[in-house]
């Protein structure tokens, strides 16, 4: 649309549609597409419903021709073939054709739901040759052997039907009729004659079984609920336009009027009428109109902003001017802001006072272009000190300490006394001394100089808060790594916020994988608990346990929470001293206490039971020399047997009660190891399993006695031998010395199920086995911890992978040595 600033603008558009003409026409258009869209969905979906239901009726007619001709067949026909005579044939009753035409005639004799055929070619009953139709197909079921079933809709002498087929194959059973007509039952031939329905074979194509359905009437009713569907859609749809045409008018062409009066109103020039001119024709293009108005405004915002980009550019200069004048003043502010900064940045490399004044007097001078400067300290005796260094500064007025006390700032013609306070402590003064020939002090800064006197005396009281901090933090240090147990202080997720170096040796020791960098140390959980919870005795209560850890090693440990704000994570003290050198001593202690006490009793038993058990095996032995009665001498044996067993048990407890004094040593540990690997070898041989031997060369001499050494050992091998799997056991004899050379450490390892956990403490006990009754007395493991202990030596349990026992032995040095040479 043109747009002209001195003629009409809104212009009629009489010869165009108008803007609900179009939206109607367009909206009509895609609903009809819409209704024949879903007429033609709503129609195949009835088709395909009709072709799922006619397709089920169909199956279920033909399932029940098979189950007829199965039962025929499979049923009927054999029956009657064992009570008629060989050359009997009853067709009514053993011919499955004959059977299911009659059956499915009765089932449909009026033919309107359904019609059944079984039809053939060359068929022995002329009322059943199959005609044109039925040939063609049989010929598509000749053509493919594979298809056994065709199902569809089509035209059957002009009337649409569903057809389901299935072809009819000779059986072998069928041959007796259908074969050679020499073989063929009498009265087959009586009425059918012998030249039609004969000489076919077993798997031959003869037939089908056809079932069709009428569908003309369902298409036809399909046709017209589509049509009924079109018909009410185009109902609705009128009764719909109708509607959005009403609603259309109130509301997109009232609203779109009253947007085009809008613009009548506030541009009347441009429109060529009065502002209270009739609203336009309904024939009008309101869209055009909107146009025009809007084209109208923009030309009007032109030239509102051409004047106010006239007015911009004499506010710049305004704006330039100005800026220069506050530019002057936000140097000077500027200014005054780097002297605060810094002031505190010196006191970062500040150490001491006298550093700290010396650096912040040359900074103040030269910010007010003093020529010098001096402090008085209110405290130390009055010390003072000058800027420059050396310069001859006048000394301060007599009542300097009454200025500083009531904190007053003194400006005169040449000198400033400044208080150097905090917000209640007096500090000192500061004196600026200017040029004679100069300006003087700036009485309008009368704030800046005090706030440089707050300022400098801030930080005089920092540096002095630093310097206490710092001694009490070296010796507060001193005291925390002079502590020889571990301690440490952590958060509430076990992280080290501060740890002597024993504690940080514990937790690099015992950590289990390598700190990741960055990564803030931990004390391991198993250690120090869980921080969280803090007991029975109440938050603020401190905590104290025994942990074991991994390797045999405890730690008593001791943790005490600290009070933390509101919000902030709660904080502990950890202190843990190692015990595991005392746990053991009691450990080995109660052992030997339990050794004694059943070494007593044991020594009173074998005493008190070996009498009795002679007298039985001596009577024994008078009894088998009288007995001949079989049965007898087995019962006999039994008792002898049992004596035995109880005199062997006897023997092990006089020696568990008085065992030999154990020799000082020395023994070769290579040499006593290859012994017992030779002997043990053939029983593990025998058990399918294997015994390695790994003895490393210079391994030193242990101080032990052989004999004993060698008992512990055997006991031990035979064990694991007990425990391994036949054919999968794997036994393992080591020997190896320490890393100062000050003991021998053995191992006998196996592959076995381990010793159970609940068990382990107490495997060392007198009488204590997990061995099945009569196999062992629990005495193995006592006897050769109390022969270790009397070595001077100990013997340990774990489980890794299976059992593994460690004996210790003290290595021999020295007179030792010789000894044994």
């Amino acid at each position: 649309m043109p747009f002209s600033r001195t003629g009409p603008t809104f212009r009629q558009g009489a010869d165009m549609k108008s803007l609900k003409h179009r939206f109607l026409v367009g909206l009509s258009v895609s609903m009809a597409a819409l209704g024949i869209f879903f007429a033609v969905l709503l129609s195949m979906n009835l088709r395909d419903q009709l072709v799922s239901d006619t397709e089920h009726k169909a199956s279920l007619v033909l399932s029940q021709v098979e189950a007829v001709q199965a039962y025929v067949r499979e049923v009927l026909r054999p029956s009657m073939y064992d009570l008629l005579p060989p050359d009997a044939f009853i067709l009514e009753a053993m011919s499955t054709s004959f059977v299911t035409r009659k059956v499915m005639s009765d089932h449909n004799a009026l033919g309107d739901q359904f019609r059944y055929r079984r039809v053939a070619v060359g068929a022995r009953n002329p009322d059943y040759e199959a005609d044109a139709f039925e040939r063609g197909v049989m010929a598509r079921f000749a053509a493919d052997p594979e298809v056994t079933r065709i199902e569809e809709i089509t035209e059957r002498n002009g009337e649409e039907v569903f057809v389901a087929a299935r072809p009819v194959r000779f059986e072998p059973s069928c041959l007796r009729c259908h074969g050679d007509p020499a073989d063929a039952p009498k009265a087959l031939l009586e009425r059918y004659g012998d030249t039609r329905g004969f000489w076919r074979h077993s798997g031959e194509l003869f037939g089908l079984d056809m079932v069709t359905v009428p569908v003309a009437g369902a298409l036809g009713q399909i046709k017209g609920t589509t049509i009924s569907f079109l018909s009410l859609f185009a109902l609705g749809l009128a009764a719909f336009y109708l509607t959005l045409q009403v609603f259309f008018d109130r509301l997109v062409v009232v609203n779109l009027r009253r947007a085009t009066d809008v613009l009548r109103r506030y541009f009347p020039k441009e429109a060529g009428e009065a502002p209270k001119a009739a609203a336009p024709a309904a024939v009008e293009d309101e869209i055009e109109e909107i146009y025009a108005g809007i084209d109208a405004m923009a030309s009007r915002l032109k030239e509102a902003r051409e004047n106010i980009e006239d007015h911009a550019q004499n506010l710049e200069r305004k704006v330039a001017d100005r800026t220069l004048e506050l530019a002057r003043e936000a140097d000077e502010r500027r200014s005054d802001v780097s002297l605060f900064v810094e002031l505190l940045s010196i006191l970062n490399f500040s150490q001491t006072r006298s550093e700290l004044l010396s650096a912040a007097l040359a900074r103040v001078a030269g910010r007010f272009g003093a020529s010098g400067a001096a402090y008085e300290c209110e405290f130390s005796g009055g010390g003072s000190v000058t800027w420059p260094p050396g310069a001859a500064i006048p000394p301060p007025p007599a009542d300097w300490r009454a200025l500083l006390a009531v904190g007053e700032l003194v400006l005169a013609d040449h000198t400033a006394l400044i208080p150097v306070r905090t917000t209640d402590v007096s500090r000192g003064l500061l004196r600026l001394y200017f040029p004679e020939d100069g300006p003087g002090p700036d009485p309008q800064a009368e704030d800046l100089y005090r706030a440089i006197g707050h300022q400098l005396g801030i930080a005089l009281e920092n540096l002095d808060a630093i310097n206490s901090l710092l001694a009490q933090n070296t010796l507060l240090a001193s005291i925390f790594d002079g502590i020889s147990d571990p301690l440490a202080l952590i958060d509430s997720a076990s992280g080290i916020i501060l740890a002597n170096e024993p504690a940080r040796e514990l937790a690099r020791a015992l950590e289990d994988r390598p700190a990741r960098p960055g990564e803030t140390p931990r004390l391991p959980a198993r250690l120090v608990g869980d921080p969280i919870h803090t007991g029975d005795a109440g938050p603020d209560a401190p905590v104290a346990t025994t942990v074991a850890l991994d390797g045999g090693r405890s730690f008593a440990v001791a943790r005490y929470p600290l009070a933390s704000p509101s919000g902030h994570s709660r904080r502990f003290v950890v202190y843990a001293r190692e015990n595991t050198a005392e746990r053991r001593m009691l450990e080995q202690l109660r052992q030997t206490e339990k050794l004694v006490a059943v070494g007593k009793l044991a020594a009173g038993l074998a005493h008190e039971i070996n009498n009795p058990l002679g007298v039985i095996a001596c009577y024994a032995e008078l009894l088998r020399q009288s007995l001949v009665d079989p049965q007898a001498l087995d019962d006999l044996a039994v008792i002898e047997r049992h004596a035995v067993m109880a005199k062997k048990v006897l023997r092990d407890l006089l020696d568990f009660a008085r065992p030999r004094p154990a020799k000082p040593g020395p023994c070769d540990i290579k040499a006593l190891l290859s012994g017992l690997a030779r002997i043990f070898e053939v029983q593990a041989q025998s058990r399918r399993s294997s015994l390695r031997l790994d003895v490393p060369e210079g391994i030193p001499l242990a101080k032990a006695d052989a004999g004993a050494l060698e008992q512990v050992l055997s006991n031990l091998l035979l064990n694991a031998l007990d425990a391994v799997e036949p054919g999968q056991g794997r036994i393992t004899l080591a020997a190896a010395a320490s890393e100062d050379g000050g003991q021998v450490n053995l191992t006998v390892a196996d592959n076995g199920p381990g010793i159970p956990a609940v068990d382990l403490p107490h495997i060392f006990d007198p009488f204590f086995t997990t061995k099945e009754a009569g196999r062992g007395t629990g005495l193995g493991l006592a006897v050769a911890f109390g022969l270790m202990r009397d070595m001077g030596g100990t013997i340990e349990a774990q489980n890794d992978g299976g059992a593994v026992f460690t004996l210790t032995l003290p290595a021999c040095h020295g007179p030792c040595q010789e000894d044994a040479s």
